[in-house]
């Protein structure tokens, strides 16, 4: 195929304040570009035969920025008169989620992951190694993807990876921890808002935890997220009230 006739993909790059203006600039974003619509083969409310009337909106590759995601609310507040019926989540689910999912290494017997379990296996020795060794390396990587999870077909964790780094503030004069975090799939209008709630969350945790620098005693504060997906989509039976939020 000929240059001038190759489709190429359109990453996006979105820097937001906080979580809620985050959520809403991607929000915007969606509908203002030409984004790729499609109707998944299985996976995502397909039925039994593989079939899938439900459409998806996506971004090719979407990267966001979020420069204070500790400002409160962590979740978008409605504006009424918009004609949605809920918001996609709240402050208590979202302390919840963090609670009772995140943070927590449990799975029921009908689930084959959690975020949680894969979290917490890895959680304390990330703790101990930034308390013994300090913070000038990159070893932080929190990995919920398994090799094994492919051969399970439809049941893959749709995020994959939370990398942290903790980087001088020099302009403050403390340390801040950063997270970047990718989701292979990730669902924009009901999945973001309550994930990104419960992964800041989960970073002010791993800030109080963790303490200040074990040799200097520092103070180690909070810092940006960077969160990226291949497939930040929007489902088309929500498409009317994303729409409606973002005044499109």
């Amino acid at each position: 195929m000929s240059e001038d006739m190759r489709e190429y993909l359109e990453p996006v790059f979105i820097r937001a304040r906080n979580l809620p203006e985050a959520w809403y600039l991607l929000l915007k974003k969606l509908f203002e570009i030409d984004a790729y619509t499609y109707f998944p083969e299985w996976g995502g409310g397909a039925d039994e035969h593989g079939r899938c009337d439900n459409s998806r909106r996506e971004f090719d590759f979407a990267v966001c920025q979020i420069t204070h995601p500790w400002e409160r609310p962590l979740c978008d507040i409605l504006p009424p008169g918009l004609g949605i019926p809920a918001p996609p989540t709240t402050m208590d689910k979202i302390e919840e989620y963090f609670a009772t999912y995140i943070l927590n290494p449990y799975k029921a017997e009908n689930e084959s992951y959690t975020y949680g379990e894969r979290i917490c296996e890895q959680v304390d020795d990330l703790i101990r190694y930034y308390r013994t060794y300090g913070f000038d390396h990159v070893k932080g990587c929190i990995e919920i993807a398994s090799p094994s999870d492919l051969a399970r077909g439809k049941s893959l964790p749709c995020l994959r990876l939370i990398d942290t780094k903790i980087r001088m503030d020099r302009k403050a004069g403390v340390y801040r921890m950063h997270f970047y975090v990718y989701f292979r799939a990730w669902d924009l209008w009901g999945g973001f808002p309550v994930n990104m709630g419960g992964l800041q969350l989960f970073k002010e945790w791993l800030v109080e935890q963790i303490g200040p620098h074990p040799k200097t005693g520092i103070p180690l504060e909070d810092g940006e997220m960077i969160v990226m997906s291949k497939s930040l989509n929007v489902r088309g039976h929500m498409e009317p009230f994303a729409r409606a939020r973002v005044g499109l």
